[in-house]
């Protein structure tokens, strides 16, 4: 029987598998109008200023990203001597390095994601994460070496070191990157309309440089993602551990009302009650000399107080459900050995539940990087980004909201790079949910 003919018999079978199409098929269509226009887009740069060109800067190796190659060599080496069958160096070195107090730990990771929202290079920023997960990592393998454990090798941060090595590389001894896609993906000056005499052609006055409303994206997101895990996955062990059953059963849909609320009431919420008290403390900031320039009621920090608690219900629903997932075995045998109820929930529950828990980090990571309505009225519409987060700033979802929202000539260079910086942002959520995949399958526990 061909296979026209069983999903003729099989009427639900065709219905299913026309629907699973069609969302295939719209799917494929989005992609395709964003590819098609983008394509569009560079052409017209790259026939007035090229494709791409920059000139040499060796000098650049002693710049912020030099030392970000230099930490993510270090960081890269160490990784490889940790999973070393034998005669490893780091056993040389004291244990308690690699383990230290876990409120040690608490502070270094703390510290090491609040940089990134004030650090003036990104990717040194980005290195300084990298060399604390790595340091975590080889205190794992040391711990299990000495107990004789199983040491899992992984080649998945050995990549990524690695890819970001040659990103800093690049970055440390090159400088003028021009051309359209140098441009766009290498500078920071975003102002994609002109003084032009015709509308639709392109001008010097025009720059496309998209990195400055996305490191405003990431500033927002990640400081949405400071505010909003530690409360969502508190919340989560508390109902799942601690609360009552009657008190979980009320707390928690109370909590997935905050998911029902439109953006726009968020962003309005934002610009009224939350953007005046950062006001506030940006003013004694500015006072004291902390910031270079006074405070403006529109600025990154009120985009990520109000991102936190939109992405908080995700993070705290999925959280819970993660951990009232894990047996409750695991919970009764570590009681019974005697460890307290926090020991169990902080060293037994949560890493039992480390993946579940991971995951719906990144998926609010991407909630927060998607999110358009609210960080429009919150944020910004100032395309220029600066790592004083009390003034105005953009993101790339504001950006596109604002175009829409303008008089757009159909085909204009203006109109054009909706759709760039579009597929720039679907890259990026696309990336976030393939690492949540594979954070999933790298810490996913079988019971």
């Amino acid at each position: 029987m061909s296979f026209l003919q069983r999903l003729t018999k099989d009427k639900a079978g065709t219905i299913l598998f026309v629907m699973s199409l069609s969302v295939i098929l719209i799917t494929l269509g989005i992609i395709q109008t964003l590819l098609f226009e983008t394509i569009a887009f560079f052409s017209d740069i790259a026939e007035h200023r090229g494709w791409f060109s920059f000139d040499w800067d060796f000098s650049g190796i002693l710049s912020a990203s030099g030392f970000a190659c230099l930490l993510l060599v270090v960081a890269l080496f160490l990784d490889r001597e940790s999973k070393a069958v034998k005669g490893t160096l780091l056993s040389s070195i004291p244990l308690y390095v690699w383990n230290p107090h876990h409120g040690i730990v608490k502070f270094v990771f703390s510290v090491a994601i609040l940089q990134l929202l004030f650090n003036d290079s990104f990717l040194l920023g980005i290195s300084i994460l990298f060399c604390v997960i790595v340091w975590r990592s080889i205190g794992k393998i040391q711990m299990k070496r000495i107990l004789g454990g199983n040491i899992e090798i992984s080649n998945l941060w050995r990549n990524i070191l690695s890819l970001f090595i040659l990103i800093t590389v690049f970055d440390a001894i090159t400088m003028n990157y021009s051309g359209a896609l140098g441009e766009f993906f290498f500078q920071n000056q975003w102002t994609p309309t002109g003084a032009c005499e015709d509308r639709r052609s392109l001008c010097e006055t025009m720059s496309f440089g998209v990195n400055s409303l996305l490191l405003t994206t990431l500033q927002v997101a990640f400081g949405a993602l400071v505010i909003a895990v530690p409360l969502g996955v508190g919340c989560a062990i508390y109902l799942s551990e601690y609360a009552p059953p009657r008190l979980a059963a009320v707390v928690k849909p109370t909590l997935e009302i905050l998911a029902g609320i439109p953006s726009v009431v968020y962003g309005f919420f934002a610009f009224i009650y939350i953007g005046p008290l950062v006001v506030e403390f940006g003013e004694y900031a500015f006072a004291n000399g902390w910031i270079d320039q006074p405070p403006n009621v529109l600025n990154p920090i009120n985009g990520a107080i109000v991102v936190g608690i939109m992405i908080l219900p995700l993070i705290a629903s999925m959280s819970e459900d993660a951990l009232r997932a894990v047996p409750n075995e695991l919970r009764e045998g570590s009681l019974a050995l005697g460890a307290t109820k926090i020991e169990t929930t902080m060293k037994v529950m949560i890493q039992a539940s480390l993946s579940g828990i991971i995951a719906s980090i990144i998926l609010a990571l991407s909630r927060a990087v998607g999110e358009t309505m609210a960080v429009t009225l919150a944020v910004g519409t100032v395309a220029v980004y600066t790592s004083n987060m009390f003034v105005p700033a953009q993101t790339m979802t504001a950006y596109i909201a604002q175009r829409v929202g303008g008089d757009l000539p159909f085909g204009e260079i203006g109109y054009l790079t909706i759709f760039a910086v579009g597929l720039y942002l679907f890259a990026i959520t696309l990336c976030l949910n393939l690492l949540g995949n594979k954070v999933l399958s790298a810490y996913r526990e079988a019971y």
